[in-house]
C-alpha cells in the first residue's frame, strides 16, 4: 500500500554523494532524526520507492522554527533495474508535496583539467540534449525559460556552507566560476570520443543526473541547486590510465553529506532570487488556436 505524500517547501535528493553511508544518521548532525522511513509513493508512471522524511529542529533553521525535509535515495533509482522513469517520479512527488527548495548531491566526472578529483563543484548550466525525454507535463504548454535553471540564492548558500566543511586542501568552485555540467545518462561513463565531444561544446564535468533534474525542477517551479565532487577525469580528458575512485569518495561522502543536509537546514524560503517566475503555463485553448489555423487538431 502506497503511504501519504507529505506536505513539505523543502527536498534533499540524495545520490552518490552520500553512497555508503545511513542518511542521515551517520552525518551526526545536531537536532535532525529521522521522522519516517521506507515509504513508497504512488505516481502516474508507478511507484517510487526509498524515501523518507527528516525531521529539523528549529536550531539552525533561519526562523528559528523547525522544518521537514523531503529526501529520496540515490535520485529515486530503482535498486534491482534500470528506469530512468524515475526522474519523472521524482519531480511529480515533490510537486505533489508542495515542494519550493531542492537540493541534490552527486559525485562527477572532470572534463576540464582545472578541474580535479576532490574539488567540490556547484554548476551554473547544463548541457542536456534530451531534456525533454521525461518532461512531466507531456505536452507543449509549458513553457520554461532556461536562463537560471540553478537557484543562485541556493548556490551561494551552498558555497558559504561548502567553505565552512570541505576539507582542505580540496577546493570549493562556485556559480562565479560558470561551470556547465554535461547530461550523460548512464549507467556507464561518458566514452571517450563523448568526453571531448561535451568538451568541445563548453562542458567542465559530467554526471547522471543533474541535467535531468534540473529541467524537472523548473517545470515544477521550484529553486534547485545542485552539490556534487569529482571523484574522476572523464576518460581521454588526461594521458593516463583511469585511477580507482573509491578511497576518494570513502573519505569525501561525510563532509559532502554534512554540507547538503546544513545547507537545506539553513535554507530561506525567500523568493528573491526569481526561480519561480522562470516557469509559464501556456493556456490549452491558445495551444488549439495555435493548431486549428495550422490546420492540425489537437489530440
Amino acid at each position: 500500500m502506497a503511504d501519504t505524500i507529505p506536505q513539505t517547501p523543502f527536498a534533499l535528493i540524495s545520490g552518490s554523494a552520500q553512497w555508503g553511508l545511513m542518511f542521515p544518521d551517520d552525518v551526526l548532525e545536531p537536532g535532525v532524526s529521522v521522522r519516517e522511513r521506507g515509504l513508497v509513493f504512488e505516481t502516474p508512471w508507478g511507484p517510487s520507492e526509498n524515501w523518507q522524511v527528516i525531521e529539523v529542529s528549529g536550531e539552525g533553521t533561519p526562523d528559528g522554527e523547525p522544518r521537514r525535509i523531503l529526501n529520496v535515495f540515490a535520485h529515486g533509482w530503482p535498486i534491482d533495474s534500470i528506469n530512468h522513469e524515475a526522474f519523472r517520479k521524482v519531480a511529480w512527488i515533490l510537486r505533489e508535496a508542495g515542494v519550493k527548495k531542492i537540493l541534490a548531491d552527486s559525485t562527477s566526472g572532470s572534463m576540464n583539467r582545472m578541474l580535479k578529483p576532490g574539488d567540490f563543484i556547484i554548476p551554473w548550466d547544463v548541457l542536456d540534449l534530451s531534456q525533454t525525454r521525461y518532461s512531466l507535463s507531456g505536452k507543449m504548454t509549458a513553457a520554461c525559460q532556461s536562463v537560471q535553471l540553478f537557484c543562485p540564492q541556493l548556490a551561494a548558500l551552498l558555497k558559504e556552507t561548502a567553505e565552512e566543511l570541505w576539507p582542505q586542501p580540496h577546493r570549493v568552485v562556485g556559480q562565479d566560476q560558470q561551470l556547465v555540467f554535461a547530461h550523460n545518462w548512464g549507467p556507464r561513463f561518458g566514452s571517450r570520443a563523448e568526453a571531448h565531444a561535451y568538451k568541445v561544446l563548453g562542458a567542465d564535468a559530467m554526471n547522471h543526473s543533474t541535467g535531468a533534474e534540473a529541467s524537472l525542477a523548473r517545470e515544477i517551479g521550484a529553486c534547485y541547486v545542485a552539490a556534487s565532487f569529482i571523484v574522476r577525469w572523464q576518460d581521454g580528458i588526461m594521458d593516463r590510465p583511469p585511477e580507482d575512485s573509491t578511497a576518494l569518495h570513502e573519505s569525501l561522502r561525510h563532509p559532502a553529506s554534512r554540507i547538503s543536509l546544513r545547507t537545506m537546514i539553513r535554507a530561506p524560503l525567500s523568493e528573491q532570487c526569481g526561480c519561480h517566475k522562470l516557469r509559464t503555463l501556456t493556456p490549452r485553448e491558445d495551444v488549439r488556436f495555435a493548431q486549428n489555423q495550422r490546420g492540425f487538431t489537437c489530440g
